[in-house]
């Protein structure tokens, strides 16, 4: 049969459009199936959706909607792939956490609610007439207008997943900017986290389990990725990179012995940092780690289940610092219930621990958490029934209901005050001055790319970043008093 894949684009703008990873596995795994498939990342191409589907005459389309704030345009693409009586499936997250829902607008057939590669192999085998939906795990439905969810699909051992392959999209168009490179791209390593998280879906959708994948698969695609276009670093985009020393000892080493000499990032937990350990990456390639703080408070690191410690979290801070790794720490603020003292201790926090770049983010309820579960069972929050109600949810990048005990414009003031930090301070020393300056070649680089795609979507997205901008500005300037407050102040 005939596929066409299709990344919906979220409508706001943070950072550069990544590889649709999720995507390119299932396209390599049908292709190697004997289908052919075509993906359209609206996020980086431009044409318009009929434009693709009578060029490509699809039997199935597959639409990607990674997060809730991607759902309007995921609507969009469906409704007009109908107007050509075609079927429609679901991918990702956040879907697959909601399927009925998704399956009341009416213009989605089917939804999938775990690993999109068997479960959309099955279903193009039963459209074929060679099997039952109903015997599709991990796959929902509407049948006569009734509501049906299979039984879950097992999580597949990444080894039975193919090695990607990067032909199906241009991977030049996904390049992004970090410190001094410019070619740099996603790979993943992994799937899923053993946290358990109260604010995260992981634990709901993951079931905290983590899987790796095996290390001769992404050294063969970096390998294809640097001889073919010449990237110069990689970031790995997993949950979490590494649980223990002996997976980071087995990456290192395999990327030690590629002669690759490609410098990479990722994400990591401080607790599990040694210095030994981050010497180690760091002799691999490793230059930059984000870590996920969340809270300066000991009692909201317990309730959140996180239970870092801030000593360790500091100390892990100066190794990376001593050995050239550049460090992100982020937080959340706004968790249900957080009060002023609480604040003032994640604040305290960041003006103690020596990273690089500080990032603030506002608290939302994420589907499947045990936080979101709690706010609707306490009547704290409505759960969201409709379509429309799922859109309205803030998570993370807005501020929608405040469940803290902070006035909403305090949160707003912190949070970007952090953002506007790294664009304006300089620290003093060499290292520190180029953070502000390479965050500014990111933004400039991200703007360029947006306006190079020259359609309307490339213009509502820069008209978006400049308004988000805007109240970045607004937000981060206009309320000295609340600075005050809380004691921020703009180093230069």
């Amino acid at each position: 049969m005939r596929i066409l894949l299709i990344n919906s684009i979220p409508y706001y703008v943070k950072q550069k459009a990544a590889l649709p990873l999720g995507l390119l596995s299932i396209a390599t795994h049908l292709f190697q199936k004997g289908h052919e498939v075509r993906i359209y990342d609206r996020a980086v191409e431009g044409g318009s959706v009929k434009k693709h589907v009578k060029s490509f005459l699809p039997d199935l389309v597959g639409v990607s909607s990674l997060g809730i704030m991607s759902f309007s345009d995921a609507v969009k693409v469906s409704k007009t792939v109908k107007e050509f009586d075609l079927p429609v499936v679901w991918g990702g997250h956040v879907p697959g956490l909601i399927p009925e829902t998704v399956l009341k607008t009416g213009v989605v057939d089917y939804v999938i609610t775990r690993e999109g590669e068997h479960t959309i192999e099955a279903l193009l085998e039963a459209l074929a007439g060679k099997g039952s939906l109903g015997e599709i795990e991990g796959l929902a439905y509407l049948e006569n207008g009734v509501f049906c969810e299979n039984a879950p699909r097992k999580d597949i051992d990444l080894k039975d997943l193919p090695i990607l392959d990067y032909s199906f999209v241009d991977p030049e168009k996904y390049f992004w900017r970090s410190m001094e490179y410019e070619r740099m791209l996603h790979v993943y390593s992994s799937k899923g986290c053993v946290g358990r998280c109260t604010y995260c879906y992981s634990p709901g959708y993951c079931k905290e389990i983590w899987r790796p994948r095996p290390v001769s698969y992404f050294i063969e695609e970096l390998k294809y990725l640097k001889e073919n276009h010449s990237i110069d670093g990689f970031y790995f985009a997993d949950d979490l990179f590494a649980p223990n020393v002996k997976r980071v000892d087995e990456v290192c080493d395999a990327l030690l012995e590629s002669g690759l000499n490609l410098v990479w990032s990722t994400d990591m937990r401080t607790d599990i940092c040694t210095r030994p350990m981050l010497e180690k990456m760091h002799k691999a390639g490793c230059r930059a780690l984000f870590f996920g703080v969340e809270s300066g408070s000991t009692v909201r690191q317990k309730a959140i289940k996180k239970k870092l410690d801030a000593d360790k979290t500091r100390e892990t801070m100066e190794i990376c610092k001593e050995i050239g790794v550049w460090a992100t720490a982020s937080y959340v603020i706004g968790f249900p219930d957080e009060d002023e003292e609480e604040l003032r201790q994640t604040l305290d926090l960041i003006k103690t621990i020596n990273s690089d770049v500080s990032i603030v983010s506002l608290y939302g309820p994420m589907p499947a958490s045990e936080m979101f579960n709690d706010l609707v069972e306490s009547g704290k929050m409505a759960y969201p029934e409709t379509f429309k109600d799922w859109e309205k949810l803030a998570i993370i990048d807005k501020v929608g209901n405040n469940y803290s005990k902070i006035p909403v414009l305090e949160l707003k003031v912190i949070s970007n005050f952090y953002l506007l930090s790294i664009l304006v301070e300089k620290k003093g020393t060499k290292s520190e001055k180029n953070v502000s300056k390479a965050w500014a070649k990111r933004l400039v680089s991200l703007a360029r790319d947006i306006a190079g795609r020259r359609n309307f979507r490339a213009f509502a997205l820069l008209f978006l970043s400049a308004k988000e901008f805007l109240e970045l500005l607004y937000y981060a300037l206009c309320f000295p008093g609340i600075r005050k407050k809380y004691g921020l102040k703009y180093r230069r």
